[in-house]
């Protein structure tokens, strides 16, 4: 795992697609976190070198959801093009704190936060196990959580709101 750009907040473009709307064209709710989950994977890829998948295969361990917070903001609706920021906030020596922000194309308008917890998971060892060296030395290297409360997702959803209204 090579780290090509320390980018601790990556943003990717998405567009809303059809079949992920309701009749009224607006996002359904539970897929709001299927665009955040693929571009956290999308985000893990390119910028940290990190194959979620290819190290499930080889090493039999990955990190596996254990609570999702989620405020929507502003429907995103069909057809919108919307920019999607994820960061790492925090990481324990067997969780990490993913958070998701989900803006309009011109980073004006919120749509919605996520925060994601995910528990390290060994599939050998049938059990939550540590995340190895080299991944700590990742996560202290990319992590954008200093001076942010993690334990108070309302507090950081109104400061996103501040920030974007």
């Amino acid at each position: 795992m090579e780290i090509r750009n320390i980018v601790k907040e990556p943003s990717s473009n998405a567009v809303i697609r059809f079949q992920d709307c309701d009749p009224f064209g607006h996002l359904y709710n539970s897929r709001y976190i299927d665009y955040f989950i693929n571009t956290r994977e999308d985000h893990l890829a390119e910028y940290y070198g990190l194959d979620i998948y290819e190290r499930q295969k080889t090493l039999k361990e990955n990190w596996l959801i254990i609570k999702h917070e989620i405020a929507y903001i502003a429907p995103a609706v069909f057809r919108e093009a919307v920019l999607i920021r994820t960061c790492l906030l925090a990481f324990t020596e067997d969780s990490i704190l993913m958070e998701g922000v989900m803006l309009d194309a011109e980073r004006k308008s919120l749509k919605s936060v996520l925060w994601t917890r995910f528990k390290y998971f060994s599939f050998a060892k049938r059990g939550a196990t540590q995340h190895p060296q080299k991944i700590m030395q990742l996560f202290e290297a990319i992590s954008n959580g200093n001076g942010i409360d993690c334990s108070n997702f309302d507090a950081r959803v109104r400061s996103h709101r501040t920030r974007y209204s």
